[in-house]
């Protein structure tokens, strides 16, 4: 296994899904995190050398840890939604009662 080309890999999508979150596409952040975390649990059940296994451990690590970022932002940005859905839907029935603005015929 060549563990180069696959931290390489697992860099590449730590900063995709860094990306992703950056402009709230944290479904598909959380979804890359995962993909990096189950590659690198993968990996590990791989490896024998103890000091691969202390460096897969510490890579594990830091996807834990930014998918845990990640979900608690993507949970904070959904029920941020959920509240303005239902400010709309508290709003409908004023909104309703208003007169249209161009009078029917």
């Amino acid at each position: 296994m060549d563990l180069t080309s696959d931290e390489e890999r697992w860099a590449v999508w730590m900063v995709q899904a860094r990306r992703f979150a950056e402009r709230q596409n944290f479904a598909d952040a959380v979804a890359r995190i995962k993909l990096v975390r189950d590659a690198v649990q993968r990996a590990l059940g791989e490896v024998t050398d103890p000091k691969q296994q202390q460096r897969l451990e510490r890579h594990r690590a830091r996807a834990e840890e930014q998918l845990a970022s990640m979900e608690s932002q993507y949970d904070a940005w959904r029920s941020e939604i959920a509240a303005r859905r239902q400010h709309t839907i508290d709003q409908a029935e004023e909104e309703m009662a208003r007169p249209l603005p161009v009078p029917a015929d």
